[in-house]
């Protein structure tokens, strides 16, 4: 991913823009499997929990299979999400949007990756997908002074503090234990709390 001068919006996808569980809890059950918990009950982001009767190799096996899938590729967005980042779009037009993705490496899951944003109508400068559980920190501090992280697990959220970006963690059940000082619950306070971090030129929006 190239230095830009201005600041930049880095946004994940899975959990912040799209909703993976969403999608990965029906398909498992397509596939024959027995799932302990629905999508919106998953509490804790270690899969074992809902499949029980998988080992960790297992499991992997399953998100990569997953990730390759067609069901993977039409992921649906999560409330407020597009509005939000069209509304940054408006507001902020020299803002660079980028996606930065733990996903897989498999050229399949990029284009499904890819398109599904699309379809989904994120209009993103860029979409960088990592191997499965792959370390964001390089691609993270080469963004330019003043960019802006949003992520659903704190480890990220971590890792990009600790190159010096703000980040806010986006809720989700499975982070419940996890605590920030930026916090977002939703997209409405999640766009609040990005509009007050971020220092790029930007045109001011007047009633009509």
């Amino acid at each position: 991913m190239a230095r830009h001068e201005l600041p930049v919006l880095a946004l994940d996808v899975d959990g912040v823009l799209l909703d993976y569980l969403g999608g990965f809890v029906p398909w498992l059950k397509e596939q024959g499997h027995h799932v302990t918990k629905e999508a919106h009950e998953v509490d804790d982001w270690d899969l074992s929990n809902i499949l029980p009767h998988c080992d960790d190799d297992q499991t992997v096996e399953l998100i990569g299979r997953f990730s390759e899938s067609d069901h993977f590729g039409h992921l649906s967005a999560l409330p407020g999400a597009r509005e939000a980042v069209a509304l940054l779009r408006t507001e902020f037009p020299d803002l660079r949007m980028v996606a930065i993705t733990s996903a897989g490496h498999s050229p399949v899951t990029l284009r499904n990756r890819c398109d599904n944003l699309t379809r989904r109508g994120f209009a993103l400068d860029d979409v960088t997908v990592l191997p499965l559980g792959g370390d964001k920190r390089e691609h993270l501090s080469r963004l330019p002074k003043g960019s802006v992280f949003v992520d659903d697990l704190f480890k990220n959220v971590s890792v990009a503090e600790s190159v010096g970006m703000p980040s806010i963690l986006y809720r989700q059940p499975y982070n419940a234990k996890d605590t920030h000082h930026l916090l977002a619950h939703n997209w409405v306070e999640t766009l609040n709390l990005v509009r007050g971090l971020l220092h790029v030129p930007h045109r001011v929006l007047r009633a009509a």
